[in-house]
C-alpha cells in the first residue's frame, strides 16, 4: 500500500475549496484510521494539527451555514469562495 500523501498548507493555498474538499475527506479517513487502530506515531500530532487547521478554514462552519440560508432565500452567493484558491482569497 502506498504511503498516504498529507496535505500541506503550501499546497492548500494553491487549491480552491472545491478542489480541497475531496482531499480533506481522504485525509480525514486516513487520520481516523490511524486513531482507531492506535497507529499514531511521534510527530503525527503536529501534522494532525496542520490538517485540522486546513480543514476548519476550508469548511468554514459559519460560512457554510450562511450559504445554506442563502440557498433557502434564493440569494446569490459568492462563487469565488468555492472556486478561487485559498491563497488568492487570503484565507490561508
Amino acid at each position: 500500500m502506498a504511503r498516504f500523501k498529507r496535505l500541506t498548507v503550501e499546497e492548500a493555498r494553491t487549491l480552491s475549496r472545491e478542489q480541497l474538499l475531496p482531499l480533506i475527506e481522504d485525509e480525514q479517513k486516513h487520520w481516523y484510521r490511524l486513531m482507531n487502530h492506535m497507529e499514531m506515531r511521534a510527530g503525527d500530532d503536529d501534522a494532525f494539527k496542520t490538517f485540522n487547521e486546513i480543514m476548519h478554514i476550508v469548511i468554514g462552519p459559519g460560512r457554510s451555514v450562511s450559504d445554506a440560508f442563502a440557498l433557502f432565500e434564493d440569494e446569490s452567493r459568492d462563487r469565488d469562495y468555492w472556486t478561487k484558491p485559498l491563497g488568492e482569497l487570503g484565507d490561508l
